[in-house]
C-alpha cells in the first residue's frame, strides 16, 4: 500500500488547523476569565457579652480562688492586613470569652497568663516549601519571608467574689 504525499499534506495541514485554533482558544482563555476578588480584610475575633467585664492580671491575683485553664485564640485564615496587635486581641477576646462561660453570673473573674504562642508559615534560607513555624519572639533565623497564622494564649481562671 503506497501513501501519495498529497494525502499526508491534506492531514497535516487538517491538523494544524483543527489544532491550532483550539490550543490558542485554550491558551487566551485564561487571559480573559473573571478577575481574582481580593482576600477580606482581617477583624479580630469579638468580645461577646459573657467575656465583658473580666480583666487580666499582671501576676497571681490574691484572695482568689482558681477555677481551672483557659485557651484562646484566633486564627488569620484566607483574610489580609493582620498585624500581631490584631491577632493577639482576638485571642485574648476569645479567651475572655471561655473564662465567661466557665463561670456563672455576678462574680468577679480575673484571668492570670501563663503561656503565648504565635505561629508563622515561613520560607526558611535552604528550604524549597514554606512551612508552620513558632514566631512567638519573631521570626527564626533564616527566615527569608513569613505570614502570621496564629496566636494563641493560655490562662488561669480565678474567682474573685462577687461583682
Amino acid at each position: 500500500m503506497k501513501i501519495s504525499t498529497r494525502s499526508v499534506t491534506m492531514k497535516i495541514s487538517y491538523m494544524s488547523f483543527g489544532i491550532l485554533p483550539i490550543g490558542m482558544i485554550l491558551l487566551l482563555s485564561g487571559c480573559f476569565g473573571p478577575e481574582p476578588q481580593p482576600l477580606p480584610q482581617y477583624t479580630p475575633k469579638a468580645l461577646e457579652a459573657q467575656g465583658k467585664g473580666i480583666t487580666i492580671a499582671k501576676s497571681t491575683p490574691y484572695n482568689c480562688v482558681i477555677l481551672g485553664e483557659v485557651e484562646g485564640k484566633d486564627n488569620v485564615g484566607n483574610t489580609r492586613g493582620v498585624t500581631r496587635e490584631l491577632l493577639r486581641e482576638g485571642a485574648l477576646n476569645d479567651l475572655k470569652n471561655e473564662a465567661g462561660n466557665v463561670v456563672t453570673g455576678g462574680k468577679r473573674i480575673m484571668l492570670s497568663i501563663t503561656k503565648e504562642q504565635v505561629t508563622c508559615v515561613a520560607k526558611l534560607q535552604g528550604e524549597t516549601n514554606a512551612r508552620s513555624v513558632d514566631c512567638t519572639d519573631g521570626a527564626p533565623h533564616g527566615t527569608i519571608s513569613a505570614a502570621l497564622q496564629s496566636h494563641r494564649i493560655h490562662a488561669q481562671v480565678f474567682e474573685c467574689g462577687n461583682k
